[in-house]
């Protein structure tokens, strides 16, 4: 009897060992015509978008857990399948039109069969601390109005979170379903929890949203969903969905930010996924402490200005374990001159960045997959990327001191790998660019920069930028060590080894290899 009760003890542990958990798809959102995805025999659901698929899925870690990737044509995969990041251990066997592999820990995966698109494979850790529906300390949408059928524009959760903005400490609660809302602004010490198979979308029409400010390329703009200002302790969190449906937004004259963590201190954003953003998707802005993990940031390659993560005139923001998929920049930081364009709703005189970090991310983008810049109007400080990858990309790693006089100072990229760059953004394709360019806006310097332990696959399009604007704007201050360019398993000793030969205006460039 004991025995028997210890082989089902430890069934019921490996069992639980290797649980995953999927989420159903929105009603709006169709399955890939292209792939199937079974985890552990059962399958999980996809989602078809404009250039490529995506799945999103929780698991728990220590145990395999197997993917079956199978094209939905049935034919059979040829040559090598794309699986990013490369530097991942993941041995896969492929049978038929299926590509199989198991799983220990959680990742971001991008992976590319035949001539077909890319599919995204979203893998977070399961949920710790999911709130129940209802109970003490929950306001649930449901029961201040929300419409979640998506039939009309609701205001319910605006009432929900100004409710909840009575009584500090209270978690509003989205349940699934389709919500098709205004600007959200949310309360001081409130969170935001979007559970799985909820969908925030923006109505598509103007006139449902404040315009903010205008962009003198773009026209109107809108935060849609921002924090209140002098704020402190928000917290967004859950695996629903923050839709921007931008080429609506975009044909009716409006663009907008998903979510800005504005004037606020100690901010939270962990699991939510966004997707379809028509400008600047998650923008930290004059923040003092944020914590965003586990994001997920699935934009249009074809898109226009449409970044992943900018951080803009923050301090101590550290941005771990994030994808953001974009036609414009994936990860960038900014500093800009007060009321003038996307400034104008800024809360606070122009403020310094520094102490922001970036870590465990997977870029996808057309421009800059890790940028410091284009706007460095005030000091930019102690920023870092690292443990990163680009997947794809105009430029791997780069400064861009295009507007103001600032100094950009202390720039860290390290364990960084690059895998495919092209094109040329701006004028510039590159592996590393870091340069200052005078557009009559301003020129300052660039100063102590860090190039460490550093896989260039590829080497874009053009040379590299090492390289100052004049006696007033110079580079000061680089140094590179164990950088691997191509396939060479030996570190890069020169600049010309580096494939960098825009050096004006620079001093004080320093290789110094570990070996």
């Amino acid at each position: 009897m004991l025995g028997r009760v210890l082989l089902l003890a430890l069934s019921l542990l490996l069992r639980a060992s290797a649980e995953w958990v999927g989420y159903d798809r929105p009603s709006i959102y169709s399955k890939s015509t292209q792939y199937t995805v079974k985890v552990n025999g059962t399958f999980a659901s996809t989602v078809n978008y404009a250039d490529y698929d995506y799945v999103q899925l929780s698991m728990t870690e220590g145990s395999n857990t197997e993917f079956r990737i199978a094209t939905v044509s049935g034919s059979k995969i040829t040559g090598t399948p794309v699986i990013s990041p490369k530097q991942l251990p993941i041995d896969y066997k492929v049978e038929g039109n299926e590509l199989i592999f198991n799983l220990k820990k959680v990742h971001y995966i991008i992976l590319k069969l035949n001539d077909l698109k890319e599919l995204v494979l979203m893998i977070d850790r399961l949920e710790s601390d999911a709130p129940p529906s209802k109970g003490t300390g929950i306001m649930n949408v449901l029961n201040h109005g929300a419409d979640n059928t998506g039939k009309a524009v609701t205001d319910g959760i605006q009432k929900a979170l100004d409710a909840a903005g009575k009584k500090p400490g209270t978690t509003v609660y989205v349940p699934p379903g389709l919500y098709l809302i205004g600007n959200l602004i949310i309360p001081s010490q409130t969170s935001l929890y979007l559970a799985g198979g909820s969908v925030l979308r923006m109505t598509g029409k103007k006139a449902d949203y404040k315009v903010l400010y205008t962009k003198s390329d773009l026209g109107d703009g809108t935060w849609w969903i921002q924090t209140a200002f002098d704020s402190k302790d928000i917290r967004i969190y859950g695996r629903g969905t923050i839709d921007g449906n931008a080429e609506a937004m975009k044909k009716d004259k409006l663009i907008a930010s998903m979510v800005v963590p504005v004037g606020t201190t100690n901010f939270k954003m962990d699991g939510v996924l966004v997707r379809d953003s028509s400008f600047w998707a998650v923008i930290p802005t004059q923040v003092t402490g944020a914590k965003l993990t586990n994001i997920k940031i699935l934009n249009n390659i074809n898109g226009k200005q449409n970044d992943g993560i900018d951080v803009q005139e923050s301090s101590n923001v550290k941005v771990w374990r994030a994808i953001a998929i974009a036609n414009d920049d994936s990860f960038s930081t900014k500093t800009w001159l007060k009321d003038v364009g996307t400034t104008v709703p800024f809360p606070y005189d122009p403020r310094p960045l520094r102490d922001v970090s970036f870590d465990e991310c997977l870029a996808w983008t057309r421009c800059y997959g890790y940028k410091v810049g284009q706007g460095v109007y005030t000091d930019q400080n102690n920023v870092l990327f690292q443990n990163s990858v680009v997947y794809y990309g105009g430029v791997g790693l780069g400064i861009d001191h295009k507007f103001g006089s600032g100094t950009a100072r202390n720039i860290s990229f390290i364990n960084m790998d690059l895998e495919r760059l092209a094109g040329e953004p701006g004028g510039t394709g590159t592996w590393l660019a870091v340069f200052v360019e005078d557009v009559k806006k301003g020129v300052g310097p660039i100063e102590e920069v860090t190039v460490k332990n550093v896989r260039a696959r590829s080497t874009g399009k053009y040379h590299g930028k090492l390289a100052g604007f004049d006696e007033s704007s110079y580079l000061d201050g680089v140094t590179i060590s164990d950088v691997y360019m191509l396939e060479n398993k030996t570190a890069a000793k020169t600049l010309g080894e580096l494939d960098i030969k825009w050096t004006q205006f620079s001093k004080n460039i320093q290789i110094k290899n570990s070996k």
